[in-house]
């Protein structure tokens, strides 16, 4: 084993009730989850660093 402390939380009490998104909730909690965490600039800059740039052939 490492020395790595690993402290998780403990959860004492009641968890709170699982709650069901409707498909207009889902979508709206999947665009702002999006706008909020997705840098697109940086995406659409290493999407262009990882596209190939070099020609090539299969005979």
């Amino acid at each position: 084993m490492s020395d790595l402390n690993l402290k998780l939380p403990i959860i004492r009490g009641h968890l709170p009730e699982k709650r069901v998104l409707s498909m207009d909730d889902y979508l709206k909690f999947v665009q702002f989850n999006l706008k909020h965490t997705v840098d697109r600039k940086a995406a659409a800059k290493w999407k262009k660093l990882r596209a190939v740039d070099v020609a090539f052939r299969i005979d």
